[in-house]
């Protein structure tokens, strides 16, 4: 018997990590009005930041539903897999109450569920770690365990261009308190305890990545490292070059889909770092 990885759209795992790592990603639903479309699946990421920048309606999201879990979670255990399902902070989606429901209807099953309190590429690092365990062979306590270790030990810290979409979304949380009289600072915000958190401030946008780079180096070195990133392909090299010098392992790098990008906005730059256990 093996454990399978599952995972939910708002990590934004690379497809092709996805599939060499061979974990399952349940995707969330992005609306722009009564429209309904699941994340990278029923919409590109290019389709969407089209929508969001040039439309006159706000997207909004929803968690899967609990039918969605379900259907994964019996064909994968019909076809006698245990199950680690790691997913976004349930204090930015209600994803975990999902899982967490059908895992209810299936007694008997062999199924760990796992709230990263992260997202992004943070949560792209935890379920990576944990399927690299379990790709190894190892038990479902191990995979479980790995996943929350990895979780504890991973950091993401990142840099809007602004806290409008946040605030449209609610998702602002802590950094509520940055809004009004401020639109000239550029945040350095951060994930704490499954919430976002200002960390620091910048007047500008190359000053709020030199800090985001200080905050980054001084906690230097990490286990592996992720670049979360939409913006000019100039600033991508640069700051993967910046990253390379703070692990021995190859930066993970990724696009931010339709869910996520709803928060953040067209525009994003984030390092989300993990220590070894």
């Amino acid at each position: 018997m093996t454990v399978k990885v599952v995972t939910d759209s708002t990590s934004d795992l690379p497809p092709e990590l996805a599939k060499e790592l061979d974990v399952t990603v349940i995707p969330l639903t992005v609306f722009f009005g009564d429209e309904a479309y699941k994340d990278g699946v029923e919409i590109t990421r290019e389709q969407f930041f089209d929508r969001l920048t040039n439309g006159n309606v706000h997207p909004r999201t929803t968690q899967p539903a609990v039918g969605d879990f379900v259907e994964v979670y019996k064909a994968l255990t019909e076809q006698g897999h245990e199950i680690v399902s790691v997913h976004v902070s349930d204090k930015l989606s209600g994803t975990m109450n999902s899982a967490t429901s059908a895992l209810q209807e299936m007694p008997g099953a062999k199924i760990e569920i796992v709230n990263s309190k992260l997202t992004a590429m943070a949560l792209t690092l935890v379920v990576k770690k944990a399927a690299e365990v379990a790709k190894a062979g190892g038990s479902l306590q191990e995979v479980a365990t790995a996943a929350k270790d990895a979780a504890e030990n991973t950091q993401c810290h990142f840099v809007l261009d602004t806290l409008e979409y946040l605030q449209k979304g609610g998702r602002i949380g802590k950094a509520q308190a940055l809004i009004g009289g401020l639109l000239s600072i550029k945040p350095v915000l951060k994930l704490v305890d499954g919430e976002i958190h200002p960390h620091e401030k910048a007047r500008s946008h190359v000053k709020a990545i030199a800090k985001l780079k200080g905050v980054v180096s001084s906690n230097a070195p990490f286990e592996e490292i992720g670049l979360i990133y939409e913006g000019p392909d100039g600033e991508r090299a640069e700051l993967i070059t910046f990253l390379e010098g703070l692990t021995d392992k190859p930066i993970v790098t990724g696009q931010i889909g339709p869910v996520v990008g709803t928060y953040t906005g067209p525009a994003v730059v984030g390092f989300a770092t993990r220590k070894a256990s």
